[in-house]
């Protein structure tokens, strides 16, 4: 029997671990669907050379014509996915090179899927009618939470909508740590609607509750969240006399998934603004305060069963410090009850490859 071969379109190369960790996870779930014969996997990246040798597989340059055409015309599924590709709040333009490479696959007579995907926000009528244009043509859609689903039926597609889970809690089906040890993990990014003093706020709020608990940060894309991390060590080390730890950030994110992994999975609790921060401390039951900039971080945690842990970014530093303190007087207690959970968080993230699987069957 001949391979099947599949092209991935993501947000891969950029920097950012958590997309690294998206492809990091179907990588290994297409190689555990328990096929006999697994797919060769081809992903689009602006880097592709450091893209096939952190991930193993094989890839081509998103923007370049040639590359791409071959990725394309070679494969026999394309996947748009996962993450949140599909919004237009960071950015107006993304979404029209995410829709026209699976249209273009559409084109040229390929089996298309969008594959664990956060839909949204979708703030333009343009934006929602390219989106529902495309999928109305895909073969398979699965979304890795509810309100993805809502939105595409929102808008007008018609198709079947699966709903699973993000391919990144996969990746820490090993890794456990001991409840209540370890440091507290710090995620932040800079954000248009956060309060220039967050870090400085939080920080006061983590020495309340952690005061002779170790402190590190975690930067997930270094060009965006190194600042407000730097400002909390320094409101940390001004609050409460300790130094924080910066975990290191030499190594592209590509090469950085295993590392971050394993750092969260050390931790007792990770409090943080970063979506996959908190999917990969959650995939190794490790708890987490998350604060709040988009509804996908009140979706994942609601999945988790820890919703009673958001917090708005417009939240008042009292909220921010009530929450943090709740928190962490049942540190045990919500270890236990979330690593509950995880098998079938990750039974539902595996089901993304084999849905795309059956579409080749």
């Amino acid at each position: 029997m001949s391979q099947s071969r599949i092209t991935i379109s993501g947000y891969y190369g950029f920097d950012n671990a958590g997309d690294e960790a998206v492809l990091a996870g179907l990588v290994q779930a297409f190689g555990h669907a328990g096929r006999s014969n697994p797919p060769k996997l081809t992903a689009l990246s602006i880097a592709p050379e450091a893209t096939q040798r952190s991930h193993g597989i094989a890839a081509a340059h998103r923007y370049k014509i040639g590359p791409l055409l071959s990725a394309i015309k070679g494969c026999d599924l394309f996947l748009s996915g996962g993450g949140s590709l599909l919004q237009d709040v960071t950015s107006a333009h993304g979404i029209f090179y995410y829709c026209g490479v699976v249209r273009l696959a559409q084109i040229l007579g390929k089996r298309t899927m969008f594959i664990a995907q956060g839909i949204g926000p979708l703030l333009r009528p343009r934006s929602q009618k390219l989106v529902a244009g495309v999928a109305n043509r895909l073969h398979a859609i699965t979304v890795r939470d509810p309100e993805s689903a809502d939105l595409l039926l929102g808008i007008g597609v018609q198709q079947r909508i699966q709903l699973t889970a993000d391919p990144a809690l996969i990746l820490a089906m090993g890794a456990r740590s001991r409840p209540g040890s370890g440091p507290v993990t710090v995620s932040l990014r800079t954000w248009a609607d956060a309060d220039q003093s967050l870090p400085a706020t939080l920080a006061q709020a983590c020495a309340t509750a952690f005061s002779d608990v170790p402190m590190g940060t975690l930067a997930m894309q270094p060009a965006l969240d190194s600042a407000p991390l730097e400002q909390f060590r320094r409101e940390w080390h001004q609050s409460t006399g300790q130094q924080a730890t910066e975990f290191a950030v030499s190594a592209p994110a590509t090469d950085r998934v295993p590392e971050i992994v394993q750092h969260l999975a050390a931790s007792r609790l990770v409090v943080g603004m970063r979506l996959h921060a908190l999917i990969l401390a959650a995939s190794a039951g490790i708890p987490s305060v998350a604060l709040a900039y988009d509804p996908k971080i009140q979706s994942f945690m609601r999945s988790t069963g820890q919703e009673d842990a958001v917090v708005d970014l417009r939240a008042d530093a009292e909220t921010l410090r009530a929450t943090i303190a709740q928190v962490a007087a049942d540190l045990p207690g919500r270890t236990d009850r979330l690593r509950q959970r995880l098998p079938a968080l990750r039974e539902a993230a595996m089901r993304n490859a084999e849905v795309a699987l059956d579409l080749l069957s």
